[in-house]
């Protein structure tokens, strides 16, 4: 079993402790023994969590009352995020000590030796004395709730992506860029929103915050100017001193920013940056056999200090090459965009490759991915929304980039699953299946802000992609879930502006007629049309029916219609005539 588990890297004794895994049976075996659960949840990459396993679960006495008093279950954050959304007491490592049914006892993150033994005795000793209070005072799991007040769609208005912009320029940091004071994280979702807003409006003081946001980031020491990547994260407001791990999952975002940054064409510095991140991730994290990217690679502030020479001769940090399909699914789209602005056709080749990656081993027969695979292992952890609403948007940008119909339909197909498993009758998605397991707060329904801002933002676009408004319908009743409760997310209410932003604009649409060779120009021309929010869809006229069902099969090949709303203008035949239609309309 103690295969399952990752400890730190360096020497310690934490796999002496009878580790169980998330399942029924160490719930069952808490029961039978009438002990408390401890729960442990930790991060391949998470430095405190190598601490923890050096310092306090190498100690003799906390090593022995855990086997003797307690019943001790570990978890890794990035393999099971909704067990970690519904217990995570404020960071990683995870302390959580629980009744047999999984209800909270008591919680922290790092905790010292002696600290944690006295904790663990006291709540032994308090849960054996306590009990029938306990059962009283402590609702089970199965009724806790978290339901958001749902709003109306007559709420939906702009005031809302105006009132998150106002948050996030309230936490900008003026003087070194990023938002609020130290640890200073990416916080990618922000970038993007400021960037979509500078498209829309024009307000140049939103690319201005993006912009010295990531100047600072990459002229910093929150990037590697050695062999390039961002780090996790910045202790220090300035940026200089980071944290040295670096996660796939950032720098999908971190891509997305530089792409919308090198597209305003003002600052070439960041096609560099990009070039650079791309290189790290292929030459690091790319894994050229399975043509998957691993999920992190370990912080080593020793490694990272050396010169070049000398980091060529030192081994290093451990690369977890454990493939999340969440995380490949957001590179696999940075990817394609960063292609579109590179113009290289490896980069394209190599989100692509994912993409058919994931199709073959991560979808099972009912169309949903599963979450994440272990080298020469089947995957595992079926149904998360996370790697769902990933994986569409990574479709539909797949669809767009090549013209393949393969796309949209596996994009179609999956979205219509998703709508008949995962949706609340209130409204929104839940994070997860509620015909899976669940143990402990797995019971209570949740329904994620920022994974269903993006399931909203994909429906739209599904529906100008199709044709079928009930997509719309579907992204519309999703975002007045969260009409009146956005608020009390924040800065981290970025996603829901952006998807809201879509809904309320009036995106421009490209319709390209021909094969997807025949309209590659026009496809390229339509990407540097001057708009905020482009939908680009793609009619072959091989597929005969839906050249008759959309009325283009009067029109010669290749050709392009713009449409705005119920305005469109004629077909056109070149890149220069789309660009001077788009003027027109």
């Amino acid at each position: 079993m103690k295969q399952d588990f990752h400890f730190s890297p360096r020497p310690n004794r934490a796999a002496e402790i009878s580790w169980r895994r998330w399942e029924p049976a160490a719930f069952e075996e808490a029961r039978t023994e009438d002990k408390p659960l401890l729960l442990a949840i930790s991060a391949v990459w998470c430095h405190w969590c190598h601490v923890m396993d050096e310092t306090t679960y190498s100690d003799e006495a906390v090593i022995r009352t855990i086997n003797e008093r307690y019943i001790p279950v570990r978890v890794d954050n990035d393999r099971r995020p909704d067990i970690n959304a519904r217990y995570n007491m404020g960071g990683w490592p995870t302390t959580a000590l629980l009744t047999p049914d999984g209800s909270i006892l008591t919680g922290a993150t790092y905790v010292p030796p002696q600290q944690m033994q006295r904790l663990l005795e006291q709540i032994e000793t308090f849960y054996r004395e306590n009990k029938a209070d306990i059962q009283e005072r402590i609702p089970r799991p199965s009724e806790s709730k978290r339901f958001p007040q749902t709003g109306e769609s007559s709420e939906l208005r702009a005031s809302i992506v105006t009132a998150v912009l106002q948050q996030i320029r309230q936490a900008y940091d003026s003087e070194y860029g990023g938002f609020g004071s130290e640890p200073k994280f990416p916080q990618t979702d922000l970038l993007e929103l400021l960037l979509l807003e500078h498209r829309v409006s024009g307000d140049s003081s939103a690319y201005e915050m993006a912009a010295k946001t990531m100047l600072g980031m990459s002229r910093g020491g929150m990037y590697d100017h050695v062999e390039g990547g961002f780090f996790r994260y910045s202790t220090t407001r300035d940026w200089s001193v980071p944290h040295f791990e670096k996660m796939a999952e950032d720098h999908a975002g971190l891509m997305r920013a530089l792409t919308g940054l090198i597209e305003s064409g003002k600052n070439p510095e960041f096609a560099a940056t990009l070039k650079s991140t791309l290189g790290y991730l292929q030459n690091v994290l790319l894994d050229p056999q399975t043509g998957f990217f691993a999920g992190s690679q370990d912080a080593d502030e020793a490694y990272y200090a050396l010169p070049l020479e000398e980091r060529r001769a030192a081994s290093a940090p451990y690369v977890d090459r454990t493939v999340y399909a969440n995380w490949n699914a957001d590179l696999a789209a940075a990817l394609l965009g960063a292609a579109r602005v590179t113009e290289d056709p490896m980069t394209l080749s190599i989100a692509l490759r994912v993409l058919e990656g994931l199709n073959e081993t991560f979808v099972d027969e009912s169309g949903l991915l599963y979450h994440y695979a272990i080298a020469g292992e089947k995957p595992q952890t079926r149904g998360l929304l996370t790697d769902q609403s990933k994986y569409l948007r990574a479709l539909l940008d797949a669809y767009e980039t090549t013209g393949e119909s393969k796309f949209l339909q596996r994009g179609a197909n999956l979205a219509d699953v998703v709508i008949a498993r995962f949706v609340a009758q209130e409204g929104g998605f839940y994070d997860r299946l509620s015909d899976s397991e669940e143990l402990g707060r797995l019971a209570i329904k949740d329904r994620p802000l920022a994974e269903n801002a993006l399931m909203a933002a994909s429906l739209l676009r599904l529906a100008a992609l199709t044709g079928d408004d009930a997509y719309r319908a579907r992204a519309e009743r999703t975002l007045a879930v969260y009409a009146r409760t956005y608020g009390s997310a924040g800065t981290f209410a970025a996603p829901y502006a952006m998807a809201l932003q879509r809904f309320l604009g009036e995106p421009l649409s490209v319709v390209l007629v021909g094969a997807p060779a025949q309209t590659e120009e026009l496809r390229e021309a339509a990407y540097h049309l001057p708009a905020a929010l482009v939908d680009i869809r793609t009619v072959d006229p091989k597929d005969g029916a839906s050249m008759r069902v959309h009325g283009f099969e009067d029109l010669s090949v290749p050709s392009a219609i713009l449409c705005r709303g119920t305005a469109c203008t004629a077909p056109v035949n070149s890149a220069e005539d789309l660009r001077l239609a788009f003027d027109k309309l």
